[in-house]
C-alpha cells in the first residue's frame, strides 16, 4: 500500500484547499450551534459579540445583519454562550449542549437598556433540519445507567434494533453481537470512531475490535433518515471518544462482580426438554446453572489536559477489563482484554485545528463458542496479531468564519484476529447428535484498510432562504488476507446411518483488494417554518483477488498438495446514484411541533465474500469418502473407505483447482428505498415526544443461484471446462416425504425435493440479483428528556412488520429452509441457513419492542442525596425454527438435509423477554475530586427465559434447553473523577 498512503496524504493536503467531503468526517464526530439574535420586537440585531467556551479554545464572532450567528464542528459537551451588545443587556446561556451531528438552534433575546445579565439554562431538543431516528447517548448517560458496558449494551435501547443475544450485566460481553435495524440488516451497519469508517470488509457490519467505555463521550445511532453522507441502509453506530480540554480531568473505575454477587438459577424444570417421539423418548436431566458470570473485573483509567493553554490538548485512556464466565454445562468460556486510546488535538492557528489519535485493542480469549453442542476442545483460543494500533487518524480542520468550514482526515484500520481451536491437530467431528469433537476449524484474519476524506460545510443566503451546503468525496483499500483450515487434516460426520462422512480438507485461503469512491452534494434549505434536505451521492465499488497459494493437507498431501490461484477481477463493478430528500415543517408560533418526511436510497456496501466469489481457493476443499471409522483423534488412511465427488473447487484428475462459481457481469448493488413520516412535539425545550413511521423496500437482493449440468456426473472431463446452466424448477423432483412429530405433538410432513434424473451440479453457484424482495414496516412512538432539573428520560414503544416478497418464478428449488424466504408474505428472519455454533438457532424476528431508560437525583443538595437509575427493555420472543430430517442426493450420494417442519415462522416462538436493570450510586465531592459508589443490579428479577433450544428433531438431546437468560447478578463500581 506504500503508493496508495502518498496519493493519501496528497488528497488530504489537497483538501484543505479545494474543499471536498467524504461521508465518515466532521458531520459524524461534531455538532453546530445556530442562532438569531434579536430584541424584544422580534427585530434582528446585527453586530452582538458572541463567545462560545467549554471545550478547547473559546470561539468568538459577530452576528450578521440579519442577527444570525453559527459556531460550527463543536466537539460534543456542554458550553456556555455569552452576547454582548452596546446598549443592551448582556445575555448568559448556560448549560448548552451539543451532540454529534445535530444543530443546536437558540434565540438570543437581548433587552436595551443596561440592567442584570439575562441568565438562560440549556439549548432546545428540537432540531429543524434534521430527522434522523436513533438515540444519542450522552457521556452522563454512559457512567450513571446500568449497563454491561459495550457499546452493542447501548444499541439495544435503540428503537427499532433487535439484539442476538441478552446481556446480563457482562455475561456476553468480550463477543460482537449480531444485530438488525428496522428494515436493515447486520451486515449493512456502519461503525465509525471519531470520525474513521472502521466496519471491516470482511465481515460486514462488525467493527475490528472492542472497546473502553470509559473511553466515550457520546454514542449516537441512528436507524434510517441519514443524509448524503452515509452510504447504506443500515444502523450507524457512531462513537466520539473524550479530549484534552483546558481544564485537567479525568477518572478512575474499578468494578467487580463474581459468582458469589449472583443468584441461583430460577428455572422451572417442566422448561427442560420433556420425552416423546421427537428426542428417542430422552428427558433432559437438569442443570445446576444457566450460563453466567463466574468473574468479572473491569479496571481503567482515562484523562487529559492542556499542555498548552487555548492550543495544545493531549487526552489518553487505558483498560484491562477482565470477564470469565461458564456455559449450562459449566464450560469456561474466558476473556481478557487490554485497551488503550490516545488523542492530541491542537488549536494551530485561531481557525485551523488539528487531531491526532490512537486506538489499539488486544485481547485474549479461551473458549470461544462454548456451548452444549461445542465441547471445549472445539472451542477457540481468540488471539489479535500485528504490530500497528487497531486503528490511528490525522485530521485537519480549517473554519474560514462562520461560512465556511473544512476538514480532512486521513485514517488507517487494522483488524487481525485468530481463532486457534483447543483441540490443536486433530480431527473435527461432528456426531450424530450435532456435537463438535476433538478440534474445529482454524482462522486467521487480516483487514487493513486505508482511506482518505474530506468533509466542507458552506453557509449562504439566496434572498429569504438559508443554505447549509456540504459537498465532497472520499477514496479507501480494504485488503483482505485470511486463511481457513482443519488443523487435524479434515472434518468427520456422523449422520446416525451407520456410514459416515470423511472430508479430507485443503485450505481456504483469500487475498483481496477492494476499492471504493465516493461523493456526494446535499443542501439544507430553511425558509421560515419549512426546512428542505436535498442530496445525491455517487459510490463506485469494485475489487480483485489476488495471486494466493496454499499448502498441501497436513496428513495426506499426496492426495490434496499444494496449489495456486493467479488471481483476477472481481468481474462487476457497482456504481449507484442514490437521492436523499426530507422536509420539515414547524406548526405554532414558537415551532415547538414539527411535521417531518423523507425519502431516501441507500446501496449496500460491497464485502470481501463476493470479490473472491470466483476464487475456488476461497472456500475450504474437500475430497470426500464414506467412512466407518469415525471419532478418533487423526484419520488413518484404511478409513478413507469409497471416494465420492470432491467439491466444486477441486478437479478430481489434476486435484488442481476448479472454478465452478460464476458472477453476473451486470451484477449490482442491493437497494434500500425509505419512506418517514414523523411529528415532533417539545413538551417543554429538554423534553420531546415523538411518533413516526418507517417503510422500507428491499430490493436487487443478491442470491446464489444453483448451477446445473445436463449430465450424469458434473466432473466427467468433458463437463470441466463448463460452468453449467441456471437450475430451473422443472429440474427439481419430491425427494421424498417424512413425518416429523414436534414437542408439542402436532405431526408435520419434512418434504424435501432434490434434482432430477440426468441433471446434477457440482456445487456450483451463480452470483445473481434476484427478483426477491422484502418489505418493512413499522411504528416508533418515543420520548426524550435531556437531563435538567435532577432528571432525565429516553424510551420508545416500536412495531414491527418485516415480510418477504417471492414471485413463484423464484422458487425454482422448493424446499424450505431454516432462515425461511420461501414463501411468500411470510417474516424475513436474521439467521443462518443451518443451526451450529454458541447462537446458531437464533433466528432474529420481533413484532414488538420497548425500551426505557431513566435517571433520577433524590435530594441533591442533602449530605445524603443520592442518584438512581433504571434500564427497562422487552420485546417478543424470537422464533424457535424445529426442523426434521430428510434425505436427498447432493454430488452424488444421499445426505440428511434439515427441513423446517413448517414454514408459518409464528408457529414456535421462545417466551417473550422482559429485562431491568437498576442502578443506586452515591457521589461524594471533594472540591474538583469526587469518589462515586455504585450497585448495579442486572435482571433484577431474576428471570430465566429459555433463549435456544435443540431445534433439530429425531435426536436424542431434540428440544434440549442450551441456553438461559443469566440469573441476576450485583456489581459494584467504585470512581474516582477529577473535574
Amino acid at each position: 500500500m506504500r503508493r496508495f498512503r502518498g496519493w493519501m496524504v496528497l488528497l488530504v493536503v489537497l483538501g484543505l484547499g479545494i474543499v471536498p467531503t467524504s461521508p465518515a468526517t466532521a458531520q459524524l464526530q461534531t455538532g453546530n450551534l445556530y442562532g438569531t439574535v434579536m430584541d424584544p420586537e422580534g427585530q434582528p440585531l446585527p453586530g452582538v459579540r458572541m463567545t462560545l467556551s467549554g471545550i478547547g479554545a473559546p470561539l468568538a464572532q459577530t452576528s450578521d445583519e440579519q442577527g444570525k450567528f453559527r459556531f460550527v464542528g463543536l466537539s460534543p459537551g456542554a458550553y456556555r454562550l455569552d452576547a454582548q451588545l452596546d446598549g443592551f443587556s448582556p445575555g448568559e446561556y448556560e448549560n448548552l449542549v451539543i451532540n454529534v451531528g445535530r444543530n443546536a438552534d437558540l434565540e438570543v433575546v437581548l433587552t436595551p437598556g443596561v440592567r442584570e445579565t439575562i441568565s438562560v439554562e440549556g439549548a432546545p431538543l428540537l432540531d429543524e433540519s434534521r430527522f434522523t431516528p436513533g438515540s444519542t447517548v450522552s457521556q452522563m448517560e454512559l457512567e450513571k445507567v446500568p449497563t454491561a458496558r459495550d457499546p452493542w449494551s447501548v444499541l439495544q435501547s435503540t428503537p427499532g434494533v433487535l439484539m442476538d443475544r441478552v446481556n446480563v450485566g457482562g455475561s456476553e460481553s468480550g463477543t460482537q453481537s449480531q444485530f438488525v435495524g428496522p428494515g436493515s440488516f447486520g451486515t449493512q451497519a456502519i461503525w465509525t470512531l471519531d470520525g474513521m469508517t472502521i466496519t471491516r470488509t470482511t465481515a460486514l457490519g462488525s467493527p475490528p475490535g472492542s472497546f473502553d467505555f470509559d473511553a466515550f463521550e457520546e454514542i449516537q445511532v441512528t436507524t434510517g433518515g441519514n443524509d448524503a453522507s452515509v452510504a447504506t441502509g443500515g444502523v450507524t453506530v457512531n462513537i466520539v471518544t473524550k479530549r484534552g480540554t483546558n481544564q485537567w480531568r479525568g477518572s478512575a473505575r474499578y468494578y467487580y462482580a463474581d459468582a458469589e454477587t449472583q443468584s441461583d438459577l430460577d428455572l422451572d424444570e417442566s422448561e427442560l426438554g420433556q420425552p416423546g417421539a421427537w428426542n428417542r423418548n430422552r428427558r433432559q436431566t437438569a442443570f445446576k446453572q444457566g450460563n453466567r458470570i463466574s468473574e468479572l473485573r473491569d479496571v481503567g483509567v482515562e484523562g487529559g489536559g492542556p499542555i498548552v493553554r487555548d492550543r495544545l490538548w493531549i487526552w489518553g485512556a487505558y483498560s484491562a477489563p477482565k470477564i470469565h464466565k461458564l456455559t449450562i454445562d459449566d464450560y469456561s468460556d474466558d476473556y481478557d482484554q487490554e485497551n488503550w486510546n490516545a488523542k492530541l488535538n491542537a488549536q494551530i492557528t485561531p481557525g485551523n485545528s488539528a487531531t491526532a489519535f490512537l486506538w489499539n485493542d488486544d485481547k485474549d480469549r479461551e473458549g470461544l463458542g462454548a456451548s452444549p453442542l461445542r465441547l471445549p476442545e472445539t472451542t477457540w483460543d481468540q488471539s489479535d496479531f500485528g504490530e500497528e494500533p487497531t486503528a490511528w487518524k490525522l485530521e485537519d480542520t480549517q473554519i474560514f468564519g462562520s461560512d465556511l468550514y473544512v476538514t480532512a482526515l486521513y485514517s488507517r484500520v487494522n483488524g487481525g484476529f485468530e481463532l486457534d481451536p483447543l483441540g490443536g491437530a486433530q480431527v473435527a467431528f461432528n456426531d450424530e447428535n450435532g456435537i463438535w469433537h476433538n478440534s474445529f476449524v482454524y482462522f486467521h484474519g487480516d483487514n487493513p484498510q486505508e482511506d482518505a476524506s474530506a468533509e466542507a460545510t458552506s453557509f449562504f443566503d439566496t434572498g429569504r432562504v438559508s443554505h447549509e451546503l456540504k459537498f465532497g468525496g472520499g477514496y479507501r483499500i480494504a485488503e483482505q488476507s485470511s486463511l481457513s483450515s482443519f488443523p487435524g487434516g479434515g472434518v468427520e460426520f456422523d449422520f446416525g446411518t451407520g456410514i459416515g462422512l470423511l472430508n479430507l480438507s485443503r485450505d481456504g485461503r483469500v487475498e483481496s483488494r477492494a476499492r471504493y469512491t465516493e461523493a456526494y452534494v446535499q443542501d439544507t434549505l430553511s425558509a421560515g417554518r419549512l426546512s428542505a434536505n436535498i442530496g445525491l451521492r455517487y459510490d463506485r465499488q469494485t475489487g480483485r483477488s489476488l495471486h494466493t497459494s496454499v499448502a498441501a493437507n497436513r496428513v495426506f498431501p499426496d492426495l490434496l498438495p499444494a496449489v495456486e490461484y493467479p488471481g483476477g477481477d472481481a468481474g462487476f463493478a457497482w456504481e449507484d446514484i442514490t437521492p436523499r430528500l426530507g422536509l420539515t415543517y414547524a406548526l405554532g408560533a414558537q415551532k415547538k411541533t414539527l411535521l417531518r418526511a423523507s425519502f431516501s436510497r441507500y446501496a449496500d456496501l460491497l464485502g470481501a465474500q463476493y470479490i473472491g466469489w470466483t476464487n475456488p481457493l476461497f472456500f475450504l476443499q474437500y475430497r470426500r469418502f464414506y467412512s466407518y471409522n469415525l471419532g478418533g483423534p487423526t484419520i488413518e488412511r484404511d478409513e478413507l473407505v469409497e471416494e465420492l465427488n470432491p467439491t466444486s473447487g477441486i478437479n478430481p484428475f489434476t486435484l488442481e483447482p476448479l472454478v465452478s462459481n460464476a458472477v453476473d457481469p451486470d451484477l449490482e448493488s442491493p437497494l434500500t428505498d425509505e419512506f418517514l413520516l414523523g411529528v415532533q412535539h417539545a413538551l417543554r425545550p429538554d423534553l420531546l415526544i415523538g411518533l413516526h413511521a418507517s417503510y422500507r423496500n428491499l430490493t436487487r437482493l443478491i442470491e446464489a443461484e444453483r448451477l446445473v449440468f445436463d449430465a450424469e456426473n458434473p466432473f466427467a472431463p468433458e463437463n470441466l471446462g463448463s460452468l453449467g446452466r441456471l437450475h430451473r424448477h422443472d429440474d427439481y423432483i419430491l425427494a421424498g416425504q417424512s413425518t416429523v412429530v414436534a414437542p408439542d405433538g402436532r405431526v408435520y410432513p419434512a418434504e424435501v425435493w432434490q434434482l432430477r434424473e440426468g441433471v446434477s451440479s457440482r456445487g456450483g453457484r451463480f452470483l445473481e440479483n434476484g427478483d426477491r424482495e422484502q418489505v418493512y414496516k413499522g411504528l416508533f412512538l418515543t420520548v426524550d428528556k435531556r437531563f435538567a432539573n435532577r432528571w432525565m428520560l429516553r424510551g420508545h414503544a416500536a412495531w414491527h412488520d418485516w415480510r418477504w416478497d417471492i414471485p413463484d418464478s423464484e422458487n425454482e428449488d422448493p424446499t424450505q429452509t431454516i432462515a425461511g424466504g420461501i414463501t411468500d408474505d411470510s417474516l424475513v428472519l436474521q439467521g443462518r441457513e443451518f443451526i451450529a455454533g454458541g447462537k446458531g438457532g437464533i433466528y432474529i424476528n420481533s413484532r414488538w419492542s420497548y425500551g426505557l431508560t431513566g435517571l433520577y437525583q433524590i435530594a441533591p443538595d442533602r449530605p445524603w442525596g443520592f442518584n438512581v437509575a433504571a434500564n427497562l427493555n422487552g420485546r417478543e420472543g424470537y422464533p424457535l425454527r424445529y426442523v426434521g430430517r430428510a434425505f436427498r442426493i447432493e454430488l452424488g450420494e444421499e445426505r440428511p438435509f434439515d427441513v423446517p417442519v413448517t414454514p408459518d415462522i409464528n408457529a414456535y416462538r421462545y417466551p417473550d423477554v422482559h429485562l431491568l436493570d437498576v442502578r443506586v450510586e452515591k457521589e461524594l465531592r471533594f472540591d474538583r475530586a469526587g469518589v462515586t459508589v455504585g450497585l448495579d443490579v442486572f435482571n433484577v428479577t431474576n428471570e430465566s427465559y429459555v433463549l435456544q433450544r435443540q431445534g433439530i428433531l429425531s435426536r436424542v438431546n431434540s428440544d434440549f434447553v442450551t441456553e438461559v437468560l443469566s440469573p441476576r447478578i450485583y456489581r459494584l463500581g467504585v470512581r474516582l473523577s477529577v473535574r
